[in-house]
């Protein structure tokens, strides 16, 4: 997986943690509540280019915890350059001991630069 290096921009995208609906999906404090990631307006920033987050599989979600490497966007910048899988987590972003927390090595990510993960 490798994007040329191009400069990098942003859009706007229905956030991922909420589906776009602004509200707390889980109503841990009340079905009320607001969206700790759009802060209510349901949308997010996303950068481009983008994949999808392998941590949370790109729901923005770890349980009902924000997921903590692409903050709730569900979505994290493209690598620059060549890529490889993550030897320690094998592409899945996920520590092996605690599969809740992002991987150590690739920082949740799933792929290291090329000359990195040799």
């Amino acid at each position: 997986m490798s994007v040329e290096k191009q400069e990098r921009t942003s859009e706007n995208a229905a956030c991922a943690f909420c589906r776009g609906t602004g509200k707390d999906p889980f109503g841990i404090m009340s079905y009320l509540s607001t969206c700790t990631v759009c802060s209510g307006s349901g949308v997010v920033s996303l950068p481009v280019p983008r994949i999808p987050c392998v941590h949370c599989n790109g729901s923005g979600a770890v349980k009902t915890f924000t997921c903590t490497v692409c903050h709730g966007a569900g979505a994290i910048a493209a690598p620059d350059g060549p890529s490889a899988p993550c030897p320690e987590c094998r592409g899945s972003g996920d520590d092996g001991s605690a599969p809740c927390l992002p991987c150590l090595n690739c920082h949740g990510r799933g792929w290291l630069p090329a000359e990195e993960s040799e």
